[in-house]
C-alpha cells in the first residue's frame, strides 16, 4: 500500500470551506497523513529535517493549497526553500535523489471559474501555465507528477452539493493510491 502525505498550505484551514472539505473527505483514509503546514509552523520556522523525514516515509506527496495571486501561499514557498535542498531533493547533474520517482499531486482551489483559466478567459492563462513554477520545481526534484486536481469557483458561492461532489472525487483520487 502506498503511503500518501497530504501537505496542506492554507493559512487558516479551519476557516476554509473548500480546502477544509477536501481535507475532511480524506482525513480518515488510513494510508493518508494530513500535514497542515500553517498550523504546525505559524511562525514559518519549518523543521527541514522533520519534513524531509516525512517525505522519505511516503510514496505519494499531495501539495494542496488555494491559489493566491496566481501562486502558492507563502508557507509553501518557505517549505520549498527549507525542505527541497540541493543534494537531497535535487541536483544539476540529474542523478537520483531522495524524491526521485515519488508521485506528486497538485491539488488547488481557485476563486475563479474553470473557464477563467484559459487563453480566452479572464486570466488569459491555463492552470498549467499558472502552475509552471510548481511543475518546474517538482520536475527538478524528479517527482512523478500526476494529473492536476482543481476545485474551481470558490469565490462564486459553490453549492454544498458541488463542494461535496468535488470532495468525493478527491477522496477517490487519494484512495486510488492505496
Amino acid at each position: 500500500m502506498s503511503k500518501v502525505l497530504l501537505l496542506v498550505g492554507h493559512p487558516d484551514l479551519s476557516a476554509s470551506r473548500h480546502n477544509g472539505a477536501l481535507v475532511d473527505a480524506v482525513r480518515d483514509l488510513e494510508h493518508v497523513t494530513v500535514h497542515d503546514l500553517s498550523a504546525l509552523y505559524p511562525d514559518f520556522e519549518i523543521d527541514g529535517d522533520a519534513e524531509r523525514a516525512l517525505l522519505t516515509e511516503h510514496d505519494v506527496i499531495v501539495f494542496q493549497h488555494p491559489l493566491y495571486w496566481y501562486s502558492t501561499p507563502v508557507i509553501f514557498r518557505k517549505w520549498q526553500d527549507t525542505v527541497l535542498t540541493h543534494g537531497w531533493a535535487f541536483n544539476y547533474e540529474g542523478k537520483p535523489t531522495r524524491t526521485t520517482g515519488k508521485k506528486a499531486v497538485l491539488a488547488v482551489t481557485t476563486g475563479g471559474r474553470a473557464e477563467d483559466y484559459s487563453p480566452d478567459g479572464s486570466t488569459e492563462f491555463t492552470m498549467d501555465q499558472i502552475l509552471a513554477p510548481w511543475h518546474a520545481t517538482l520536475g527538478l526534484c524528479q517527482f512523478d507528477l500526476q494529473p492536476l486536481f482543481v476545485l474551481h469557483g470558490a469565490a462564486f458561492g459553490l453549492s454544498d452539493e458541488d463542494v461535496s461532489s468535488t470532495a468525493k472525487d478527491y477522496r477517490e483520487l487519494l484512495a486510488s493510491f492505496a
